[in-house]
């Protein structure tokens, strides 16, 4: 049977020329091409003739002559007339074939007889349209009437619907349809009889070949049409002959035929006129000639070449040589290049041909407004024989082009045998700040190279004959061939670190047997006795052994670098990976002194100097290796003295090797990928970014850096607070320097230098990829939309089906002289795009002016609409594209309602889906995905209705998390304040729990909170047994358009918007990351008997980070971060908010003891003392915990003896960050000596004043910031006017400081109310007084002296250790220092923990207690008062901080009652002299509130003594 796609293949070149005569008998030179197919159907016609005189238009007859013999052998009937189909039934029978299963075809009706039965046809056909989403409007009603040009038109439009969406299937129609016969149904009374019945015997193409003659008789008699006249050339430039024929003309610049048949020069004319014709002269005009290398190029590495419909061998168009450069090439460069740092490709030897080679030259750039890194092509010129010609002509080709080589800043060369090496030191001469990372690609092999020739020319030797052996013996052996099957005739090469790796590894694993092979092999023959004997040498094989050690880091980084995409996060990671295996290498061989050294400055000498290594015992050889030679000591005796040499040797090379090949220096390489990271930026020093400035030669150090780092602080300000969102999903790294950069000031030389590393080329730099980016990055996507874009004014394209066009719109493209077959292959989805599958075949659909181009392109034909996932990486040149539909012009089934419009963007959260969403200045809040309002749907931004108020919002995908992360983003503080909140928390419990199908126990109706209580347990406990999938949106509502449930969306909100925050702090842990519970924990270590230090105490995992400072037992990173932040945070009752064991935990038991504020969670106590534990002890009362008990082992729960010490180091610690140490001043003799001065932020009640002049300092000048009034007065009136108060730290300038300075101490603690744990309405560091901080970082950057001066400066800052740990790193980062921890309880009666920072000498020595410091409670009491307690807690501002605990007692007895501190009582708690704050008539609420903004004297005291080295004192 004919296969249904013959329409698509007659383009094939099997043609019969046809001469026919016309009715007056003469022959004419009138010319069919024709088709021979097989089977019955004999020929089928092409639907385009010519002839001398004119234009034959085949006629309607023969197109129904044409789709009836298709339909007739298709389906296997015998219709003779198109109305004879009118049933539907075969219509419903191919939709069967294209898409089986669509519809049943047992319920189609073959032998229909009245109109009812046609409708039941076509009820079945729009059921299957809906079904597979075709979106094409039957007209059933004018199918039924039978009407000729009604039936054929949708037959028609089925052929072609047919032809785009068969893929080969092979089909049975007869047996399909169970023999039956489909019946012709008879033509309605007075319909056009198009084929004359009496002869209907006669075969259709006869009839059809008679009609057509009639017809060409008629028009040749009638009508005379014009041919092309060779004057036209002088008058129109651009015309040509055409080789259709003399009744076309060919423009060269639109690359098009005119039909000329009817007005000749007017339509030339008329042409010459068009917009499309005009704007081709003008670009031409602009545009400089592509050479001969480039077209070449581009036909041979374009991968749209063969999709362009051009003939294999002509030369490449201009026009398409102009859409693959880009339109505006070369301009479009120049003008990038002249503003934006760039990389310049250079690929030699590349191949145009079988025999012609030139040099690529491209040109990379970060394209900030497209947020991606683009290779575009520049030129490709000769191959110059040296390198340093090379390099002079890749400089002449940029100034050539007029592109400019300031910009230039980096440059990546490929070639053969060193070659790209030379070019590169050639280039580094002409633009010697320019960066290369050929090395860098390059380093293993280099490496290798190095030391196999050095150091294993052994192991290179016996490779060698293994190979000889190999090739030369008739019998081979099974493991000689796994070892060299691959390598072919030549041997294998050493110097690549891959396959040098590879053949060590697998000589060493197939050792013994190798050993057993050769002891049998001929014992005559040289070379066999030779490999034997390097076989049976145990010194050869710990060579293998540790080669296979050393150079394993080397073959991992190559494997890396292979592996690369090409993203910029790859850039990172590769700079990071180059610079941790230079430290790798080093760190074998070198001591840590040497180590670091090397590492900053890069020397070579210290890898030679023998004072530098490790001892033998100590250099890194391997396990395997220390084993190996361990057990064959005694036979090794000999060589083991010089084994470790060796290794150090081996050791040195591979390093120097490594360091040499790295384009920048160890500390270098780090610094650029913590710039271009976002979290690695917030690590980034000044003094760091200011060297990598310099290296790449981007500003004036003494000039420019001062703006370069007040760049760097505005940038790590604003990630710093985007930091404090939490986010589902990370933007890539692109997308975020797009956003950062658009930001930053045009002069920004913190912009500059950012472009300048986003330029670097990162791997793959495979030739063939890199061209096919830099091809695609140009305009060719565009060619298809300009062929067809303004046809009104050009050309339309001869239709196979439509004979309405004339004159100009029947013009036929040049480029279409040759066809391609349109692909057959298998669809991926049940709808293919007409436009494209039809486009060969000379079909031209129409175009939807309204388009978005950066959406979805789409296309409609005869009211059908497509939607063309357009992909721009065309890897395939197939012309049939999966589409998906979308909606019909004739559908109105959804008038009325508001329509909405599902995601495609592949970010997730569907409509439907639950989430948690951030709003700034808002908590987390529950909301539900609805559709977007509008066809344009924005790509990572979703609609949102928020519970609880009914408002919605529009959030981008990044500021939402699923609803599944109930336990991290419910906040306890807004659902006790806030009903909105809470009503909100009901709701979303409410849905989640119905698509769930939870069902709670019934509770009477007057006590709804007893529901919502099961609810959230339901929720806090994982959803089960369902857990977060059972809630996800049912399918109605993720996957079509418009068909979200108003009853999900129509929730009654109340109109309250929430405030702010949330608790920072993780009440749970989450299990699915733990690899042991503690449950397992416990079993490991009292069953197994192993270390309870190798676990974390808070959750069980063995990933520990740190120890526990109280308990034995250590702390992952996730719980030591929640530790840091909570150890120190109390609530109102005066106990720790969370447990001390996790600090974490929902119910707690609280210590008994008077002294302790400590409490345990139940879970710690039941699984780490043992089950019921937590049980027991609420039956004691009082309970002493296991802090305050004598050390014992509880279960596996042991107090530290040492914890007291222990929680000061992990506090000092627990930065994570390394500082290199604080400049030393030495001691200044007493004669040099000068009064010290001051320059002291949020000076308070001048807590610093006084302890410097208790010292006995000479205090030269003291300058106070402060805006308290109550605070300003203490200070003026107590020291008699010495201190010079200057009100708000913000008005201190830079001119001030010129005048009042210099300064030898810096001193202050920013406002902590903002950055404490324990106020839940805390900002953070970045917002409210919380950004104080940056006032004193900022005169802290005035103060500090030059380098080359060597006065001392000293400074000291402190705050509250109870605040997060991402504020507590972004402090250090700023100060470039990890802070102290002291807490006053040492040296006072009264705890209070306080971080301070700074360069004052012996900062961290211990506490001591001196003669005059009082620290019981009772030493600081009036006389007649009795201390209940020997410490009290901290004392604040709030007078209820007095009692120990927010309803405990108050800390003192007078006359039997228990009674507040008196103000006098608190001055000597804090250090101050009686009534030292008893001023201007201040009342105790007053007194109380600036002596707790203040500092604890005997702290003050102890951190300030050191000074007294330097500064004069009375």
């Amino acid at each position: 049977m004919l296969p249904p796609d013959t329409w698509r293949r007659r383009r094939d070149p099997d043609r019969v020329e046809v001469t026919w005569a016309n009715g007056c008998g003469k022959p004419t030179a009138h010319t069919a091409s024709w088709q021979c197919a097989a089977g019955a159907g004999g020929l089928s016609r092409v639907a385009k003739m010519t002839t001398v005189n004119g234009t034959v238009e085949l006629p309607n007859e023969s197109h129904q002559c044409d789709l009836l013999t298709w339909l007739n052998e298709s389906l296997q009937t015998k219709f003779s007339r198109v109305e004879e189909i009118r049933s539907g039934a075969c219509f419903c029978q191919l939709m069967d074939w294209l898409f089986p299963g669509s519809l049943d075809l047992h319920s189609v009706n073959f032998h229909t007889e009245n109109e009812s039965e046609f409708i039941k046809n076509y009820s079945i056909l729009e059921a299957s349209f809906r079904k597979k989403g075709v979106t094409k409007s039957v007209p059933v009603v004018k199918l039924v009437q039978g009407k000729y040009q009604d039936v054929f038109s949708f037959l028609k439009w089925f052929k072609k619907f047919f032809d785009a969406n068969y893929s080969g299937q092979l089909y049975k129609p007869l047996e399909a349809r169970g023999g039956q016969t489909i019946v012709p149904v008879n033509p309605v009374p007075g319909s056009p009889q198009k084929v004359n019945s009496e002869n209907e015997s006669e075969p259709l193409l006869a009839r059809v070949k008679k009609e057509t003659e009639s017809k060409v008789t008629i028009q040749s008699t009638a009508k005379k049409h014009t041919i092309f006249c060779n004057k036209w050339q002088k008058t129109y430039s651009w015309v040509q002959p055409s080789n259709l024929g003399n009744t076309y003309a060919y423009c060269q610049v639109c690359d098009l035929n005119l039909n000329i048949s009817e007005m000749g020069n007017g339509d030339l004319r008329k042409h010459e006129k068009t917009k499309k014709h005009q704007k081709n002269v003008k670009s031409n005009c602009e545009y400089q000639p592509c050479s001969s290398r480039v077209l070449q190029f581009i036909k041979k590495h374009w991968a749209g070449w063969e999709a362009a419909n051009i003939p294999d061998g002509d030369k490449v168009p201009l026009h398409v040589a102009r859409h693959v450069l880009g339109l505006e090439h070369p301009q479009d460069l120049v003008s990038v290049c002249s503003r934006t740092p760039y990389c310049v490709y250079l690929y030699c030897g590349v191949g145009l041909g079988d025999v012609d080679t030139a040099n690529v030259i491209l040109l990379g750039f970060y394209d900030v407004e497209a947020s991606k890194y683009l290779i575009r092509l520049l030129d490709v010129i000769q191959p110059e024989q040296d390198a340093a010609s090379t390099a002079n002509c890749l400089i002449k080709t940029l100034k050539t082009f007029k592109i400019p080589t300031m910009k230039l800043a980096a440059f990546h060369v490929t070639g053969k045998d060193g070659f790209p090496e030379n070019v590169i030191l050639r280039l580094k001469e002409l633009v010697p700040n320019a960066l290369s990372l050929v090395g860098l690609y390059g380093l293993a092999d280099r490496a290798c190279k190095a030391v196999v020739e050095t150091h294993s020319s052994l192991v290179k030797e016996l490779v060698t004959e293994l190979y000889h052996h190999y090739s030369s013996c008739c019998s081979i052996d099974d493991n000689l061939k796994e070892l060299f099957g691959n390598v072919g005739s030549r041997p294998p090469v050493l110097g690549c670190c891959l396959n040098f790796c590879q053949i060590v590894c697998k000589v060493l694993g197939m050792w013994s047997d190798l050993m057993t092979h050769f002891r049998s092999c001929d014992p005559t023959n040289d070379r066999t006795q030779k490999i034997s004997a390097y076989l049976e040498n145990l010194h050869m094989k710990a060579t293998f052994m540790f080669l296979s050690h050393a150079l394993q880091p080397l073959c991992d980084f190559q494997e890396q670098i292979e592996k690369r995409r090409g993203s910029r996060e790859d850039l990172v990671q590769l700079l990071l990976e180059a610079s941790d295996l230079l430290r790798s290498y080093a760190a074998s061989f070198l001591r840590s002194d040497a180590l670091m050294k090397f590492l900053k400055e890069q020397d070579i000498s210290v890898l030679k100097n023998k004072k530098s290594h490790l001892s033998d015992a100590e250099v890194n050889v391997g396990v395997a290796v220390e084993d190996f030679l361990e057990e064959h000591k005694e036979a090794l005796a000999e060589v083991l003295p010089t084994f470790a040499e060796g290794a150090i040797s081996f050791y040195a090379s591979v390093t120097a090797a490594v360091a040499e090949s790295l384009p920048s220096s160890y500390c270098n390489l780090r610094n650029m990928a913590l710039l271009l990271s976002p979290s690695g930026a917030l690590k980034l020093t000044g003094k760091a970014l200011m060297e990598l400035g310099a290296q790449v030669g981007l500003c004036d150090i003494q000039r420019n850096g001062t703006q370069l780092i007040n760049d760097l602080v505005q940038y790590q300000l604003e990630i710093g607070k985007e930091s404090l969102e939490d986010v589902q999903e990370v933007v890539s790294l692109e997308q975020h320097w797009s956003t950062a950069l658009k930001a930053m000031a045009p002069t920004s030389i913190l912009k500059r230098l950012v472009l300048t590393l986003l330029t670097l080329p990162c791997p793959s730099l495979n030739a063939k990829k890199v061209f096919a980016q830099a091809l695609e990055n140009g305009d060719a996507h565009l060619l298809g939309e300009n062929w067809s874009e303004e046809q009104s004014d050009v050309s339309r394209e001869l239709d196979l089906f439509n004979s309405e066009g004339s004159s100009e719109n029947n013009q036929p493209s040049h480029s279409e002289k040759a066809q391609p077959k349109v692909s057959s292959g298998a669809c991926s989805l049940d709808v293919i795009d007409l436009t494209q599958t039809i486009k060969p075949c000379s079909v031209l659909l129409e175009k939807i002016s309204e388009v978005n181009k950066k959406e979805s392109v789409i296309c409609t034909d005869d009211e059908v609409i497509w939607t063309d996932i357009y992909q721009k990486d065309k890897k395939e040149s197939c012309l049939t594209t999966p589409v998906h539909p979308i909606t019909s012009k004739s559908d109105h089934s959804r008038r009325g309602k508001k329509k909405s419009y599902p995601y495609l963007d592949g970010r997730g959260f569907r409509v439907g889906e639950l989430v948690w969403g951030k709003v700034k200045g808002f908590s987390w809040w529950p909301g539900i995905v609805v559709g977007w309002r509008s066809k344009s749907v924005p790509v990572a931004v979703r609609r949102i209705e928020w519970f609880g108020d009914g408002m919605f919002s529009e959030i981008y995908t990044e500021r939402l998390l699923p609803f599944a992360a109930f336990t991290k983003c419910f906040c306890n503080n807004s659902f006790a304040s806030l009903p909105t909140y809470k009503s909100a928390i009901f709701q979303v419990l409410e849905l989640a729990a119905e698509r769930c199908g939870k069902v709670f126990s019934s509770v009477p109706e007057d006590h709804p909170d007893e529901d919502l209580k099961a609810m959230m347990d339901w929720a806090f406990d994982g959803f089960k047994p369902s857990g977060p999938h059972g809630f996800q949106p049912p399918p109605d509502i993720c996957d079509t358009p418009g068909s979200v449930k108003a009853s999900h969306l129509d929730t009654p909100l109340s109109d309250y918007q929430p405030p702010a925050k949330r608790k920072n702090m993780q009440r749970g842990r989450m299990c699915a990351e733990l690899d042991f519970s503690r449950e397992q924990m416990v079993r490991e270590v009292t069953v197994n008997g192993k270390n309870i230090e190798d676990f974390c105490l808070s959750c069980g995992t063995s990933n520990i980070e740190i120890f526990h400072p109280l308990f034995e037992g250590s702390l992952c990173l996730k719980c030591k971060d929640n530790f840091t932040e909570t150890l120190y945070r109390y609530d109102e009752d005066g106990y720790q908010s969370y447990c001390t064991v996790c600090c974490a935990g929902l119910q707690v038991i609280l210590c008994g003891n008077a002294s302790c504020c400590r409490c345990y969670c139940k879970d710690c106590l039941n699984i780490l003392v043992g089950p019921g534990t937590f049980e027991r002890l609420m039956e004691v009362d009082p309970w002493s915990c296991y802090i305050c008990l004598p050390p014992k082992r509880y279960g596996v729960l042991s107090c530290r003896s040492d914890w007291s010490v222990r929680v000061q180091e992990f506090f000092v610690n627990n930065s994570a960050m390394e500082f290199e140490p604080h400049r030393v001043y030495p001691s200044i003799p007493p004669s040099q000596r000068r009064p010290l001065r001051v320059l002291s932020l949020f000076d308070g009640i001048a807590t610093g004043y006084l302890v410097l002049k208790d010292l006995g300092f000479k205090v030269g000048r003291y300058i106070a910031s402060e805006i308290c009034e109550d605070s300003i007065a203490v200070g003026m009136i107590k020291h008699e006017g010495k201190i010079e108060h200057v009100y708000d730290v913000r008005s201190i300038t830079k001119k001030h400081i010129a005048e009042w300075g210099p300064f030898d101490l810096l001193i202050g603690g920013s406002p902590c109310n903002d950055l404490s744990m324990v106020n839940p309405a805390r900002k953070g560091l970045y917002e409210g007084t919380g950004r104080l901080f940056f006032e004193y970082y900022r005169l802290l950057t005035l103060l500090r002296p030059r380098e080359d001066e060597d006065r001392p400066f000293f400074w000291l800052f402190e705050n509250v250790v109870a605040m997060s740990s991402r504020d507590k790193t972004d402090i250090c980062r700023f100060l470039e220092c990890n802070p102290v921890l002291i807490d006053a309880v040492k040296v006072s009666p009264a705890h209070r923990a306080r971080y301070f920072w700074g360069n004052l000498p012996g900062m961290n020595r211990p506490l001591s207690v001196s003669q005059n410091d009082k620290v019981d409670l009772q030493e600081c009491l009036e006389i007649g008062r009795m201390a209940k307690f020997n410490k009290v807690r901290t004392i604040t501002t709030k007078s209820n901080s007095i009692r120990q605990g927010k309803t405990g007692p108050l800390p003192v007895t007078m006359n039997g009652k228990d009674d507040y501190l008196w103000c006098t009582e608190l001055e000597r708690i804090f250090g101050f002299p009686k009534h030292y704050t008893d001023i201007n008539n201040m009342g105790r609420g007053q007194r109380q509130k600036v002596l707790g903004r203040s500092w604890s004297v005997p702290v003050i005291r102890h951190l300030f003594a050191p000074l007294k080295d330097y500064f004069a004192c009375e």
